[in-house]
């Protein structure tokens, strides 16, 4: 039986058409596998958050893969607003091609100067694009501020308790607050107690001082102490008992015995010796407790008095700036004796 040419055609063309659909397809199923491979771009907010002109600040961005496949990412970054005059601040990623899984870091210069960064609220938004234009952006803020680095002093936590006796005392927590990248060490104290009494209540601080680094302090513990009446030992001192040294003429007058005898026979004058040395033994004796010590006890009377007492708090760093609310908002505690 001969084949048909007919249907031998149409098999032929059938084949060439599967063979044409799959090449037509092979491609597509490329391209939609490459636009499944992603990743994803995040940031950490800036440090310092707020800078001055002429610094800067630093962000942390992190790569992370996400499905599928991806090669090297590009990073760039942009600002807004727009300066219209002087140097608009510059913003630039650390590598700026990195692969998912890589934390590059991101940075932001400013100028300082008359013509320098204008201060203000900047935008940054950073964008992260791979091999296959698929895209990732994060976004950053920071501000930027006319003025110089400084920290404010605030109590956190209020003195507890409010009201002791003489005697005790009480503690609150103190936090030194860095403003515009302000880096430093900071000793705190007590600037005034009122009102003004003997005994006042007095302040230690712990840590002392405190030292501000990466943008944070540790808070510092305020114990606030008071004056209390207090019964002590002291040395030992010497009281002489005035009445057994008059035991001291006894021996005189036994010597004096003795000579005036001398004359006399010897076993009378022997016996009369044996005597006298007898009576001078026992008035030694007699004499030790006008030599003996007691033990003496102070009584302290500095006693902080009953009144209401308001502390001032203060601080100074090693250049000799002071908080900047201290014009403002002077961090003060309260205290009660009874």
């Amino acid at each position: 039986m001969s084949s048909n040419p007919f249907m031998l055609n149409a098999r032929q063309m059938l084949r060439a058409t599967v063979f044409l659909g799959l090449l037509c397809i092979f491609p597509v199923s490329q391209t939609a596998f490459a636009q499944t491979a992603t990743f994803s771009l995040t940031a950490s907010a800036f440090y310092p958050t707020s800078i001055i002109p002429g610094s800067t600040a630093t962000a942390t961005l992190d790569l992370s893969v996400g499905t599928g496949t991806s090669g090297p990412v590009a990073l760039s970054c942009t600002v807004s607003p727009a300066v219209t005059t002087g140097v608009a601040p510059s913003c630039l990623a650390s590598p700026s091609s990195a692969t998912p899984g890589a934390t590059p870091s991101l940075t932001v210069a400013t100028t300082a100067g008359a013509d320098g960064t204008p201060a203000g609220s900047y935008t940054f938004t950073v964008t992260g694009t791979d091999s296959s234009g698929y895209t990732q952006t994060a976004t950053l803020f920071l501000t930027i501020v006319d003025v110089q680095p400084n920290y404010t002093l605030t109590i956190s936590t209020p003195l507890s308790p409010g009201t002791v006796t003489a005697g005790n005392g009480a503690t609150a927590s103190i936090l030194v607050t860095p403003l515009a990248g302000y880096t430093g060490s900071v000793t705190l104290s007590c600037l005034s107690v009122t009102p003004v009494v003997t005994a006042p209540p007095i302040c230690t601080f712990s840590p002392q001082p405190v030292v501000i680094v990466n943008g944070q302090g540790p808070p510092s513990t305020l114990t606030i102490s008071t004056y209390g009446t207090t019964t002590e030992p002291v040395a030992k001192v010497w009281t002489p008992h005035i009445f057994y040294a008059f035991w001291l003429a006894v021996p005189g007058l036994a010597l004096m015995g003795a000579g005036a005898t001398s004359k006399r026979k010897g076993k009378t004058r022997r016996t009369l010796m044996g005597f006298f040395f007898l009576m001078a033994l026992g008035s030694s004796l007699l004499l030790l407790p006008s030599c003996s010590s007691t033990n003496q006890v102070a009584t302290s009377t500095l006693v902080t008095p009953k009144n209401t007492y308001t502390i001032t708090l203060n601080g100074v760093d090693s250049s000799g700036v002071s908080p900047s609310n201290t014009n403002t908002a002077l961090a003060t505690v309260s205290l009660t004796v009874n």
